[in-house]
């Protein structure tokens, strides 16, 4: 084969390879797109599992709110939630909480609870934010109707500024206690029979250590109870706030022993 017979076979196969090149392959599988990060995690997820005071609609099963009516909300039936689910899609927040009891305040002035049916869940929805909405954004848009204890007692005009502590050890001998705890807030414990026959209302006395921060620790049901219903008071006992007790002017873990009362309803 001559040299100009080799270069043409050459420059043949090599227009080839240009022509079936890069654009003419077979598209492999997309995978994620280069620096794309993981997906955003719900900005919600952080609620679920909580123990709040739900305000204002308590006794609604599906209340539907914007998050500019919160503020000014004027409903009458707080109660004691745990949130189960909560999502957020597209500016709506959507959360499932299952009833756990009732507020109680002690102070002056304290208005009666004016509720209507009990609901064992609620699913409460709110529109009206940003679709790019933190987690940040969205707790301080949901505090007026979603609260802390904290938050609760500073809502009702009730001052509770001390932070939490460490579990109070033994309480101070009655003797040298100056001053007893006393009761800011508490909460009644509710809940739905499943069979749709019992109902009922009774007190339940508790005997437990009121710290020098004013949560209840060292709890000791001596009222019996079944195992689901003690579970639901001693759920709701850590949400318990107290003038905590002192001996002199310092503020001193004391031995208490308080009544609540637990309904049953269908």
């Amino acid at each position: 084969m001559d040299a100009h017979r080799r270069l043409a076979i050459a420059l043949g196969g090599l227009a080839v390879a240009l022509w079936a090149g890069p654009g003419c392959k077979t598209a492999a599988p997309r995978g994620p797109q280069a620096g794309a990060g993981p997906p955003r995690p719900d900005a919600l997820a952080g609620l679920v599992g909580q123990t709040l005071v739900l305000r204002h609609v308590g006794d609604a099963a599906k209340p539907v709110l914007k998050r500019s009516e919160l503020a000014s909300a004027r409903g009458e039936c707080d109660v004691v939630v745990k949130v189960r689910e909560a999502r957020f899609d597209r500016g709506t927040a959507v959360l499932t909480t299952t009833m756990l009891g009732r507020p109680r305040l002690a102070h002056r002035g304290a208005r009666e609870e004016r509720c209507g049916n009990d609901q064992p869940q609620t699913v409460l929805t709110v529109s009206g934010f940003d679709a790019g909405a933190s987690t940040a954004d969205l707790e301080a848009g949901l505090a007026p109707v979603l609260q802390t204890p904290e938050a609760y007692l500073r809502a009702r005009g009730v001052t509770f500024d001390v932070s939490a502590g460490k579990p109070p050890g033994e309480p101070t001998p009655d003797h040298f206690v100056t001053v007893k705890p006393v009761r800011l807030l508490w909460i009644d414990p509710v809940r739905l029979d499943p069979a749709r026959r019992v109902r009922h209302e009774g007190e339940v006395e508790v005997e437990g250590v009121v710290g020098a921060d004013g949560r209840f620790y060292d709890a000791r049901l001596l009222t019996t109870l079944g195992s689901d219903d003690e579970q639901r008071v001693r759920e709701l006992l850590p949400l318990w706030r107290f003038e905590p007790g002192k001996r002199g002017n310092d503020a001193v873990p004391v031995k208490v022993r308080e009544r609540l009362v637990f309904r049953i309803f269908y």
